[in-house]
């Protein structure tokens, strides 16, 4: 994501708080000239990352621990999606722990300040060998207590239900070798892709929803096979999944309203 670059926090040594300019740039619109969930998302986790490098937590850091950071759960509340050259500030800032999970907030802001989109990630620690949650305790000592007077947009994001039967199968990806990130794994952006996809089959339109929780459970390695499939209520409310070809492994759950 390009955009002039513009970082601001209220203490040099312990940066609270960190916000990036962007214009909304073509190859990030779809037809309706919004911005796509999928470079949404990427918006985020590209601050998240800076935040935590300049927090002294990034991913090269723990690294040398033989540690790294997952995504695990996010959810955003979408009010307004801004349009084809648009200037946006992104902003966020981390908010302590909840159990095992490092909790972070977001805000997308148009130039005068408004909401446009809010968010809370909770993000684990794993040991990159066996791939298993550690405590972050101690490396968040730091900063474990800064922003107590932010707001948390969502203190709590919990497990979502697996129905009772496997949503229809509508699309499957092949995680390519364009769609793996730094930690060697599916881009959890995709996945704001795949969400798209499948409410777009479902209503035979191009739509972002107005509210979405995305927890991410499994990896996505090279060359997997990702099935995903969904259902949508008379009310809006909808559910999306992603498999594996015979069902039995989900790689991420998503619900939220139209």
């Amino acid at each position: 994501m390009s955009g002039r670059f513009s970082e601001s926090w209220c203490d040099m040594d312990i940066p609270e708080f960190l916000t990036d300019e962007h214009r909304v740039l073509h190859h990030e619109c779809g037809p309706d000239e919004k911005l796509k969930l999928v470079c949404l998302l990427d918006y985020f986790q590209d601050i998240a990352a800076r935040h935590a490098d300049l927090l002294g937590v990034g991913m090269l850091r723990l690294q040398e621990q033989q540690l790294l950071w997952v995504l695990s759960r996010l959810k955003l509340r979408i009010r307004r999606s801004p349009v084809l050259g648009e200037r946006v500030r992104v902003l966020t800032y981390p908010t302590g722990l909840n159990r095992l999970f490092a909790t972070r907030q977001y805000q997308l802001l148009d130039e005068a300040g408004n909401q446009l989109v809010i968010g809370t990630s909770f993000w684990l620690v794993l040991d990159r060998v066996r791939f298993h949650p550690v405590k972050p305790f101690h490396m968040l000592a730091d900063f474990v207590g800064l922003n107590p007077e932010k707001e948390r947009f969502y203190p709590e994001l919990d497990k979502i239900p697996e129905p009772e039967t496997v949503p229809p199968r509508l699309c499957e990806y092949m995680v390519r070798a364009s769609h793996i990130d730094l930690n060697k794994h599916l881009n959890n952006a995709f996945v704001g892709g795949y969400v798209t996809d499948v409410l777009g089959i479902l209503t035979n339109g191009f739509l972002t929803p107005s509210e979405l929780q995305i927890n991410f459970l499994h990896s996505g390695a090279l060359n997997d096979s990702i099935h995903c499939g969904g259902t949508i209520s008379d009310s809006g409310e909808f559910y999306v999944d992603g498999r594996n070809s015979d069902g039995s492994q989900l790689y991420f759950q998503a619900e939220g309203n139209l």
